[in-house]
């Protein structure tokens, strides 16, 4: 299952990282609209799913799944705890597999770094990533390369999202925006596409949604402010405004696709570079 061959045909079409493959959904979205697309899932049950889901994309080497974990460091195996329930967060670190109580099977699992993914198939277009825990590694790696992916997306991390802005900011990047998972319908699809083919979709929980520039363009922001919006989402979410005031935000978060005025859920960040 692990593939660190080239991928043909190399030019023809933009590159997508999918770090955090899961069953493969927005692998199979960014494939719909046109992108190539390189996958990292060190779940094994999960890659092989996602392979047997996307495997004409896969026999066409449209899409590379890599069975390994992110690591610092690259060779030899690293412990990965595998939820016991289907759904849940596999990860690289004991504590996130089982922070709400269910139990984990260890297994070992292969390391990869970003360099070693770059390396094989090139600075990609856009990098996604949702690994529970370990998206500081993907970062830090990020920040030391000497190129970097236009675009990212991760799931926000630290005191109030602080540290992963402050990741992406010594990466380069200076511009910045909050996407609510859990509202992901906030997020209409442009027409005519700003991203590769026009492709009508549904996103559902399992998905990280729109990327790149087609997210909202007004919706971009710089550091200081998307750390206030961060903050300000999290004190939505702690129940540390009046409820007068919540309700508001949130129908107007709903009614202008300002997710992060939506005190629920949970968020990921978007940055750009400069």
């Amino acid at each position: 299952m692990t593939d660190m061959t080239a991928m043909p045909g190399a030019g023809e079409a933009k590159t997508i990282f999918d770090i955090g493959l899961h069953e493969g959904c927005d692998a199979e979205f960014y494939l719909k609209k046109g992108f190539r697309v390189v996958a990292l899932e060190a779940n094994p049950q999960l890659a092989a799913v996602a392979m047997s889901r996307l495997r004409n994309d896969v026999e066409t080497g449209r899409l590379v799944v890599v069975n390994k974990a992110l690591a610092s460091q690259s060779g030899g195996s690293i412990p990965f705890y595998i939820r016991t329930d289907k759904d849940g967060w596999s990860s690289i670190y004991r504590n996130s597999a089982e922070r709400d109580g269910q139990a984990s099977t260890r297994v070992d699992i292969e390391a990869v770094t970003m360099g070693d993914l770059v390396a094989r198939y090139g600075v990609p277009y856009f990098l996604k990533c949702d690994i529970e825990g370990a998206e500081p590694i993907v970062l830090t790696q990020i920040a030391e390369a000497p190129e970097r992916p236009r675009f990212v997306s991760v799931e926000c991390f630290g005191e109030h999202g602080g540290e992963a802005v402050d990741l992406l900011v010594k990466a380069g990047y200076a511009h910045f925006q909050i996407v609510n998972q859990s509202y992901l319908a906030l997020n209409k699809l442009p027409y005519p596409p700003r991203e590769g083919a026009y492709v009508p979709m549904t996103f559902h929980g399992k998905m990280s949604g729109l990327f790149g520039e087609e997210l909202e363009p007004a919706f971009w922001v710089g550091q200081d402010e998307v750390r206030r919006q961060l903050a300000g989402w999290h004190k939505l979410k702690a129940e540390e405004i009046d409820p007068v005031r919540r309700f508001l935000f949130r129908r107007y978060g709903k009614l202008t696709g300002r997710g992060w005025l939506i005190g629920r859920g949970w968020v990921d960040v978007h940055a750009r570079l400069a």
